[in-house]
């Protein structure tokens, strides 16, 4: 569409620069001198074929060529016209189908920088440094299938209020009165917080497009075709007022960063609270389209595909990571041989000490297991894509609500816990490690110490930590316990079969050897079920695409 005004020959869009070259007769243009190009011919066009109203001709939009892949329903656009012999979405090896349409046209648009090479590296350097993903993630062939793809975001300028007042509080001792002394300070500042992003495509993660930002918006440009030249781009389908919330809460502790200062303590007032105060004197919206390297990779099997971005700006990447079962079992074959010879040189191996050893690693399985199977409920139900969300009624509502339920607790300051509660807190981990102590050394002098000395330590820690709101980057939302039961249960066996031979059957080591193999057995099925819901989160199900959107979500 987008054709040399010289030659006819394809254009391209060379990133770190301003330059769009003919790859036919070498001609070089800025992408401003192309769209007057195109606008002449546009017009000329338009004169001689159908005459429409003026108010039907939409300036806000751009013609476009509209891939659509017959395998998942993706689609991409580009202003070439060129076949397309892969899908971006869903890995296919498939010519996408073609139309012309008219897409809105974008703001502003961040230019590439990264070249096709460029991307690849930052690819190879993700990929390289893990020993466990599947071979075919590390192929050539697999890795030219890097895609340059402008994905929309929507961006806003969020203007900071000319007067902002916060009130604080300072309590101090006055003989036997508690005194509090209320203050009030008055910001005044102008001007706006503007660049705030949030990816606007349903089909691009919510995780992927914030593990790859920031972007610079200062580096941002007035929207021409002419930077589309040898590239696609998605069409935004997330409605602008999904994220603005968002947008005003980053605006709000960039605002609490900017006019904070330390002589501020004094007077009871801190960053939280001057953002909690913060209010918005309007908020400005622009589509804006960002670069993005992007690669899919479907597994062995062809039913699941893993993804990879890179930022198109400042090269950093996010690489879906699965592990390949294969590799993970020859590997902890391997290193669990140099483990077992350094325990027996400092531990007389006993099936007691390996019913302990047993013991501590099943209690590892369950925190790891919880873990992940919590982000495994999260990706299920969406609640760490609120823009996939909002394409499920019944998925955005439960999305919401987490949110609104997030920003509440975060807002609330909590003090340094009771003594009492740190004592109550830390007792029955205490009594379970005495207990351990007990069974490997059967010293109660010995394990008595090790009681106090825990318990010291953690009444140490919790005084000296004041507990903070934790920032809400990310969320997990603990799934409910009818979820995790089937992977639980297994290493929570583990530690009951050896605990019960322990108090049944203490000096029977035949007892010991059965249970022992039986909750190295369990511990191990759980710890391939890790492995299993790592997987489910970097390895999502083939994408298929309505008119917009995805079912990623489902499991």
């Amino acid at each position: 569409m987008y054709k040399c005004p010289h030659c006819g020959g394809e254009l391209d869009f060379l990133p770190g620069t301003e330059i769009i070259k003919c790859e036919y007769c070498g001609s070089e243009f800025s992408p401003s001198e192309l769209i007057e190009e195109k606008e002449v011919t546009a017009a000329e066009y338009q004169e001689k074929t159908v005459e429409e109203p003026e108010d039907k001709q939409d300036a806000r939009t751009i013609e476009a060529t509209i891939f659509t892949c017959p395998q998942c329903g993706g689609e991409i656009y580009s202003l070439d016209q060129s076949a397309v012999t892969f899908c971006s979405y869903c890995g296919s090896q498939v010519t996408l189908q073609s139309r012309l349409s008219r897409i809105r046209k974008p703001d502003v648009v961040i230019p590439f920088k990264l070249t096709a090479a460029q991307g690849m590296q930052e690819y190879y350097r993700k990929v390289k440094r893990s020993l466990f993903v599947p071979s075919e993630m590390k192929k050539d062939s697999e890795v030219e299938k890097l895609r340059g793809i402008y994905m929309p975001y929507w961006v806003y300028n969020v203007k900071a209020p000319e007067m902002l007042k916060v009130s604080s509080s300072v309590e101090h001792q006055s003989g036997q009165y508690v005194m509090k002394d209320h203050y009030s300070t008055t910001f005044t500042a102008e001007g706006s917080i503007d660049g705030i992003a949030y990816d606007a495509a349903a089909a691009f993660s919510d995780e992927l497009s914030g593990a790859i930002a920031p972007y610079d918006f200062r580096e941002a440009k007035d929207f021409t075709p002419g930077y589309f030249s040898s590239f696609y781009a998605d069409e935004g389908d997330v409605e602008a007022y999904l994220y603005e919330d968002e947008a005003i809460s980053v605006a709000g502790d960039a605002y609490a960063e900017n006019v904070y200062h330390p002589d501020m303590k004094k007077y009871g007032l801190d960053k939280q609270k001057i953002a909690k105060e913060f209010i918005t004197d309007g908020v400005e919206r622009k589509l804006g389209y960002y670069p993005v390297w992007f690669l899919a990779n479907k597994n062995k099997k062809g039913n699941r595909v893993s993804y990879a971005t890179i930022n198109g700006q400042t090269g950093k990447a996010a690489v879906d990571l699965p592990v390949d079962f294969t590799k993970y079992l020859i590997a902890s074959l391997i290193i669990a041989v140099p483990i077992f010879v350094l325990l027996t040189l400092f531990l007389t191996m006993t099936p007691r000490v390996l019913g302990f050893v047993v013991m501590a690693l099943s209690i590892i399985a369950v925190i790891f297991a919880n873990l992940k199977l919590n982000e495994v409920y999260t990706r299920k139900g969406m609640f760490d894509d609120l823009g996939l969300s909002s394409k499920d009624p019944n998925a955005q509502k439960k999305v919401m609500a987490e949110i609104a339920k997030r920003r509440k607790e975060s807002s609330k300051v909590k003090s340094v816990p009771s003594m009492g509660s740190v004592i109550g807190s830390t007792f029955f981990m205490a009594i379970f490690i005495l207990g351990v102590i007990y069974f490997v050394t059967s010293s109660p002098g010995i394990a008595i110490l090790g009681f106090l000395v825990i318990l010291a330590a953690r009444i140490v820690w919790n005084l000296v930590q004041r507990r903070k709101p934790r920032p809400n980057k990310k969320i997990i939302v603990a799934a409910p316990m009818k979820e995790k039961i089937g992977t639980l249960w297994k290493c929570l066996a583990a530690f009951v079969v050896v605990g019960a031979v322990a108090i049944i059957f203490p000096v029977n080591d035949i007892y010991f050897y059965i249970a022992d193999i039986i909750a190295i057995l369990l511990t191990g099925w759980t710890v391939l079920d890790i492995v299993r819901s790592h997987n489910l989160l970097t390895m999502r199900k083939l994408p298929q695409f309505g008119k917009r959107g995805g079912d990623e979500h489902e499991y």
